[in-house]
């Protein structure tokens, strides 16, 4: 039972974090379909330095073993799961000219904290936090936060990427088992920019 709670609450962790940064894209996005994926059609023009990070959008590979989800919950635009419920959902919403990069870990560990709180109604503390900001392939300002939440004996670990590239992408990683370290990193080592 906790571990169904946790996972329901990865898919509000990442709707929240995402409404932090615009609305809801005003047209669907294309749903990634197989292995590799895409958050749009790819083009095969890799981004340049000199780029504008708007003109892009990513194309990244889903971790073999995940089934894509026909039913989607409201807001998320594609996710993946397992049969141990560890999972990858990707929210993309309009890009509001906010960047990625300038989220900071205070403001996102709080707003976890609380919201985890609020829905469990217990104190939830964010374990082994890491939080870094960047700029994927030399064009698009992301975040990337990396923590665990544990509920009695259950124990998640979750990765959260947000990327600003044509449109707002949060992508989250949520690891049920601690099988999925190696998968999930790959994936996210695969996300990169192309030409839209």
């Amino acid at each position: 039972m906790k571990k169904t709670i946790l996972c329901s609450l990865t898919l509000a962790a990442a709707l929240l974090l995402a409404a932090c940064g615009g609305t809801p894209a005003s047209e669907p996005a294309s749903t990634p379909a197989s292995q590799p994926a895409s958050a749009s059609e790819p083009a095969s023009e890799p981004a340049s330095q000199a780029a504008d990070y708007t003109a892009y959008t990513l194309q990244f590979d889903v971790p073999e073993g995940l089934a894509q989800l026909e039913e989607l919950p409201d807001g998320v635009s594609a996710m993946f799961q397992a049969e141990d419920g560890s999972n990858l959902n990707l929210v993309i919403y309009d890009n509001d000219g906010s960047l990625a990069s300038d989220l900071t870990q205070d403001a996102m560990v709080s707003t976890l904290e609380e919201g985890y709180s609020q829905q469990l109604g217990m104190e939830i503390t964010l374990e082994d936090v890491a939080f870094v900001t960047g700029t994927l392939g030399d064009v698009c300002p992301y975040y990337r936060l990396d923590y665990t939440v544990v509920v009695g004996d259950v124990s998640m670990t979750q990765t959260l990427l947000g990327i600003n590239a044509d449109r707002a992408y949060t992508f989250t990683y949520t690891d049920m088992t601690g099988g999925w370290t190696q998968a999930f990193e790959d994936s996210i080592a695969s996300i990169v920019p192309v030409a839209a």
